[in-house]
Formats: structure tokens, C-alpha cells, sequence
């Protein structure tokens, strides 16, 4: 260094310095981590200084004791406005210093500069980085054949359908599972019939809630970036905006709403034909296949090949998915991973999945009844579900939650008794499964009349209880307000999931019915049900993509809505080709081979011309085809 060699000024030119902004919120100065990890100085045949890169933590608590006299909102770090206890400095020394040795350096460096003896370790190993060659392990090998064994099988297919087709020669199924040109359009080929079994506008809801699903997630990881600004959050939360990023698990309602609708409406289609039958072991084999091929794909990515996605400061706090799936990988293949482990969900979004397989199994519970009493065995139904609502509001005032996540510190236990549970979840499926019931029994096939003035004032009352249930406790989180009562948010959790419930269910109602008007004919829109065929590739997939482009971060950010909104059409994109992919090399294969095994042997030659795809019933966000009602259209 004293000779001003630049492979030696290298080292202290990537350390991180005191940035701009600490009492905005910007704890953080990473250093510049490709520059030191680059570092390889040769000197002998064996002997050479390597760049080792650490994020450490620096204790600041102190500081902020001193200026809390002075503005006590300063001190307001992080979302639970507290103060930070660390100051997190990227450093640079030789790859032969340990990270204990580091520490050593470290605290000297601090003690010539501020005269500040800090105590404890502020260098760990986990936070440390070299630059060393890949060594796969076993199961990034398997990884790498098993993806390329089925690009393999996706050209072979593609080529055995085009070759049949040229000749027009008869094509096994089985040997079409794979097919891009059989599968494609598929997705993409739309054609509307006019059909009672088909809900049309199911599609539109589909995606925008999926839609509304990565928008939320989106906002989750953005703020776990290295914001310049990162205080700018608290008054944030203040916007009315902010009420479509904090209550956006509504939307997890439409998805649980319509599961039940469509779970019900195939079933009894499939019992119609069977005289009262259920073959639920085909119905629970089915939903397994439909679902684990996807699932498990992305399992086996984030265990093997996920990391080395990424590297770089934010790599090492939020690239550690992988370590999530050691553990609870078998409980997400089971899906009974929101009860085994909810504070360690290997695919965090996964949790639904579970949910709602777990609401599968227990359909016939309530599908037998139906069609052998009928309208007898609404009353339990509903008498059930109130008392899993009931088992809400106990839950929160027995805990003493607040009313929204960002309030409280106990966010992970909330998330765990009220967010995750399926007896927590149970009630908006249910009243999906009884709306899908009187539609299908009295509904099915015909209009019900209604006089102009009913039809608008069910719209007025859809929208209100819907702007209602999102922007409704705005007021109890401005400032000037004071915290909430306990008993306030014991209503609201079930009751506003309830009566968003009862708000998707008219929109259903009124579009089937010949009553939704221009918003029937939107969501009813043939671009939806294309896009509606990919969404369960994109619920499964999209987190990783955000956890990726998050993760690879090496710079400071900038937090505002605009960034936000720029980042969300970034991830949505990317999760939209990745999704194409996959629904062409998991999804649609696996659909296609279990046709070919449980139907006939030979399809007929291929038509010179091909016909646009007939649309068939939707299917729920995300995955949620019954297998009765799959049997019925095969």
C-alpha cells in the first residue's frame, strides 16, 4: 500500500464508509464487494493475498442515546420504531485472516478512529465471502441432469408431434405430454363459449389477485433493501396508498372463496354423472399430482442450484431460502408445512397451498351432505364456520394483537395462530363452497331476473363493503389517533375476510347472471383466460424471482412508490416467461400423462388446419382444479 501498488489499495478502497443519511434511515454501507472478492495477488507457486469480503455489525446503539434529547423521532430506524443496535460496514482483508482475526482488526481500526472500545464479535463467519471455485455437490448435479432430461423431453416431444403432424399419422399421447406445440396452444388459444358450467369472469378475478399477490410480496422484500431513505417507510404507512400494500392479504380470501366455489361446482358435476358418487381417492391423487410436480421443481432448485443465483452483501442476509428448505423440504411436499414449521416455510407463499390442500381433503366432509340433504346441511355448515370465526377473535384478544402487522411485535406469532392455520381460513372457503352450491343447484344454466334498481344497489353495496374492508381502518393509523383497542381488530380479522367474501360472491353472481355489465365483459376478457392458465406457475414461482433480483443487490436503493411500482413490473415479468416455461415442462406433461394413462391409447391424425382451443372452467388461483371435475371433462 505504501508503494501504492493497486492490487493492495484494492483492500481499504472496498471498505465501506459512514454514509449519507444515517438519521434517515441508512444503516447500512456495503463497500464495494465484486472489487475486493477479485483480489489475487500471486507471489510464488503456492502463496498468494486473496480478498475476503465481510458485512459486519457494528454496535451504534450509544449514539443515538446521545441525540435522543434532542429529537426523539430520529432515533426511528427501523418499521417497529426502535432504536438500531447496528451499524452494518462491508469490509475487505486477506482471505487468510479468520473472521475472528477480522474482528481483531476491526475493533482496532474503530479504537484509532473514534477512541471507541466496542465489545463482542462484529465479524461472523456467515457474513464472509470468498471467491472459490464451484464445487457441485450431489444434488446440484441431479439438478442440472433433471432439468436438462426435460428440455430433452420437450424437444423430442415437439419434434415426434411435428413430424406425426406433417405426415398425418395417428400420435400417442403419452409420447405428446411433452410437446410445446401441443401445449402451447393451450395456454395461449382462446375461444369463448357460451356455457353454464363456465364462469367466465372468474378469470379476470384470478388475475388481478394474482396480480395483488406480487405487488404485496413485492413491497415485503423492497423494504428489506438498503434504502437511502429508509425512514421514508413510517410516513408511508400513513398514505391511504398503503392500505393496498398493508391489507393485501384480502386477496387471499378471493383465492380461498373461489377455491371452495369451483371445489363444489366440479364435484357435484362429476357426482351428477355417477349418481351420487365421489371417487375421493381419485380426487385426492389428482390434486397431489396437479400440484407437487411444480412444487417440487422449485424445491429441488432452491436446495441445489438457488445458491448460485446470487452473491453479494444482500445475498448473504436475504439469499437463505435454501437453508429454510433443509429442514422443512418434506413438510412442503406434504403440505402440512403452515402447521410443522411456520416460522421456517421452505417456500414462504407455500402456506396457502397447504391450506388449501388440507381444505381439499376435508371437502367431502361437506360435499356428501350437500347432495344428500341439501339445504339441510347449509345450517351446520354455516354454524361451523362462524365458530372458526369465532376462534379468530378469541385467538387475538387472548394474544392481544393488534389490528395490522406493522403495529406490533408479534408479528411471526400472529402470522402463525391467525394468518396461517387453516381453521383460521376455513370460513371464506366455506362460503364459497355454500355460494357454489345454491348457484349450481338453482342457478346453473339459466339468468334470475332482477329489476335495474336491485342490480345497482347489490353493486353499491359489493364496492362499499370492499372499499370498506381496505380502507375502513385507515384513521387508526394516523398518528394523531391513538392505538387501536384490542377487541377492534378481534372483528375486524374475520368479519372484513367475511364480507369480502360476501362482496366477491355478488360479482360472481351478477356476472353469471347477466348483470355485471361492462365489468362482466372486463373481466370476462379473453387476455385473462389465457393468462389465468399460468397463475399457478406464477404463485409458486414469483418469490423466488423476487428473492433473486433482492438478493443480488450490491448498491444503495431509493424507497418510493414509484421504485416500487418500476421493481413490480420487473419481477412480474420475469415470473411471467418463468412461469411460460414451467407450465410447458411440469404443468401441462403432467396433466397430459395422466390423461394418456387413465384415457384412450390414440388420438386422430391432426387436421391440416388447426382450430383455436375450446376455454374450459377456470381454474382457481392458484391450482385449484378438482379432480372430479377434471375426470368430468375427460
Amino acid at each position: 500500500m505504501r508503494s501504492y501498488n493497486e492490487w493492495a489499495l484494492k483492500f481499504p478502497d472496498s471498505w465501506g464508509r459512514l454514509p449519507m443519511g444515517l438519521l434517515a434511515g441508512h444503516t447500512i454501507s456495503m463497500g464495494q464487494y465484486e472489487e475486493c472478492i477479485e483480489i489475487n495477488r500471486q507471489f510464488a507457486a503456492e502463496e498468494a493475498i486473496r480478498g475476503q469480503y465481510c458485512l459486519t455489525k457494528i454496535p451504534i446503539k450509544n449514539y443515538y442515546k446521545k441525540i435522543e434529547k434532542d429529537d426523539a423521532q430520529s432515533r426511528a430506524i427501523s418499521y417497529k420504531y426502535k432504536d438500531p443496535e447496528n451499524f452494518e460496514l462491508g469490509i475487505c482483508v486477506p482471505a487468510s485472516c479468520s473472521p475472528a482475526k477480522a474482528n481483531v482488526i476491526l475493533k482496532r481500526v474503530i479504537k484509532k478512529f473514534y477512541n471507541q472500545d466496542v465489545q463482542g464479535d462484529l465479524v461472523s463467519e456467515k457474513y464472509c465471502d470468498i471467491d472459490e471455485p464451484i464445487t457441485l455437490r450431489g444434488i446440484d448435479i441431479f439438478a442440472i441432469i433433471f432439468f436438462a432430461f426435460i428440455i430433452f423431453c420437450m424437444l423430442a416431444s415437439s419434434i415426434y408431434d411435428y413430424v406425426k403432424t406433417k405426415k398425418g399419422e395417428p400420435k400417442s399421447p403419452l409420447y405428446l405430454s411433452f410437446s410445446v406445440l401441443t401445449n402451447a396452444p393451450k395456454i395461449f388459444t382462446v375461444k369463448k363459449v357460451n356455457n353454464p358450467n363456465v364462469i367466465h369472469c372468474l378469470n379476470g378475478l384470478r388475475c388481478f389477485s394474482m396480480m395483488w399477490v406480487v405487488f404485496g410480496h413485492g413491497y415485503m422484500t423492497f423494504y428489506d433493501l438498503p434504502h437511502i431513505n429508509r425512514n421514508k417507510f413510517y410516513t408511508w404507512t400513513q398514505t391511504p396508498y398503503s392500505m393496498l400494500v398493508q391489507n393485501a392479504t384480502l386477496c387471499v380470501d378471493t383465492f380461498f372463496f373461489m377455491s371452495g366455489l369451483l371445489m363444489l361446482w366440479g364435484a357435484f358435476r362429476e357426482m351428477e354423472k355417477t349418481k351420487g358418487k365421489l371417487d375421493i381417492k381419485l380426487m385426492y391423487f389428482h390434486r397431489y399430482i396437479r400440484l407437487t410436480p411444480v412444487v417440487a421443481v422449485v424445491v429441488l432448485y432452491i436446495m441445489s442450484l438457488y445458491k448460485y443465483s446470487g452473491a453479494g452483501p444482500m445475498w448473504m442476509k436475504l439469499g437463505t431460502q435454501d437453508k429454510r428448505c433443509e429442514e422443512s423440504w418434506w413438510a412442503t411436499l406434504l403440505y402440512v408445512q403452515n402447521y410443522a414449521f411456520p416460522y421456517s416455510i421452505c417456500i414462504s407463499q407455500s402456506w396457502y397451498l397447504a391450506v388449501d390442500t388440507q381444505l381439499y381433503v376435508l371437502s367431502p366432509l361437506f360435499l356428501i351432505p350437500l347432495w344428500k340433504w341439501g339445504k339441510k346441511a347449509v345450517a351446520p355448515i354455516a354454524v361451523f364456520g362462524v365458530l372458526c370465526m369465532g376462534c379468530t377473535f378469541a385467538t387475538f384478544m387472548h394474544n392481544n394483537f393488534t389490528l395490522f402487522r406493522v403495529d406490533d411485535n408479534q408479528v411471526d406469532l400472529r402470522q402463525r395462530l391467525t394468518y396461517y392455520p387453516t381453521h383460521t381460513r376455513i370460513p371464506t372457503w366455506l362460503m364459497g363452497v355454500l355460494f357454489g352450491y345454491f348457484l349450481f343447484t338453482k342457478n346453473r344454466g339459466r339468468q334470475i331476473p332482477l329489476k335495474k334498481g336491485w342490480v345497482i344497489t347489490g353493486w353499491v353495496l359489493a364496492l362499499g363493503v370492499m372499499l370498506t374492508d381496505l380502507w375502513g381502518p385507515y384513521w387508526r393509523i394516523l398518528p394523531e389517533n391513538p392505538d387501536a383497542p384490542i377487541i377492534e381488530g378481534a372483528f375486524y380479522e374475520p368479519l372484513s375476510r367475511a364480507s369480502w367474501a360476501c362482496a366477491i360472491g355478488w360479482i360472481v353472481w351478477a356476472c353469471y347472471n347477466g348483470h355485471g355489465g361492462i365489468i362482466n365483459d372486463f373481466l370476462s376478457w379473453g387476455f385473462f383466460t389465457g393468462f389465468s392458465r399460468l397463475t399457478y406457475c406464477m404463485y409458486v414461482i414469483h418469490r423466488i424471482v423476487q428473492w433473486v433480483t433482492a438478493g443480488r443487490l450490491q448498491t444503495d436503493t431509493h424507497f418510493s412508490d414509484y421504485d416500487m411500482v418500476l421493481r413490480w413490473w420487473h419481477d412480474f415479468g420475469i415470473t411471467l416467461c418463468a412461469s411460460i416455461f414451467a407450465t410447458l415442462a411440469f404443468e401441462s406433461p403432467i396433466l397430459g400423462i395422466e390423461k394418456a394413462i387413465f384415457g384412450r391409447g390414440e388420438t386422430k391424425p391432426a387436421p391440416k388446419k388447426i382450430e383455436p382451443t375450446t376455454t374450459v372452467a377456470p381454474e382457481p388461483v392458484p391450482a385449484e382444479t378438482t379432480a372430479a371435475e377434471t375426470v368430468a371433462k375427460a
